[in-house]
């Protein structure tokens, strides 16, 4: 991942996760969003960069809820990630654009992103073939966040 392509925007990622502060349910700002924890967004982009995986939720035509492993970068104020064209995920996308993200380390730090996804016009291309050896497409997903909680790990001093 280049970042010097389309930098992440610090003040507007900034703003999100202000916002997101703000209107954070009481269950949210007692355990993801206090200030004692809370990244900033240069913070929250290293540690967003520097995880190997996050998991995308979507919803079903029917509520059902559908996750998976996926990599998304952050570019602008935004995250872009690919998906196979032929997973549940996209026809989950079609019908309701909203998604969310998790993701942790080893030590205590999580982030929980939300937004509204939509399809890259014209990004459908070749991917390596599956298990089965058929072909496959990739189709390129650009997610416009909406909520971000960043939380660092714990100090040291305070889990003692």
């Amino acid at each position: 991942m280049t970042l010097e392509k389309n930098p992440p925007d610090l003040a507007a990622l900034q703003s999100i996760i202000n916002r997101s502060i703000r209107t954070a349910t009481p269950s949210v700002a007692d355990s993801l969003a206090f200030p004692a924890r809370q990244m900033t967004a240069p913070q929250f982009v290293e540690f967003w960069t520097s995880v190997r995986l996050v998991a995308m939720a979507t919803v079903g035509d029917h509520g059902q809820p559908h996750i998976a492993p996926v990599h998304a970068r952050i570019e602008g104020a935004t995250l872009r990630l690919v998906i196979y064209d032929n997973t549940v995920r996209r026809v989950d996308l079609s019908r309701n654009p909203r998604v969310a993200f998790t993701t942790w380390d080893a030590d205590g730090a999580a982030a929980i992103v939300y937004g509204r996804a939509r399809e890259i016009d014209g990004s459908i291309r070749d991917a390596r073939p599956g298990q089965s050896g058929k072909p496959r497409s990739v189709v390129e997903i650009e997610v416009t966040l909406t909520r971000i909680y960043a939380m660092r790990a714990p100090s040291r001093s305070s889990i003692s």
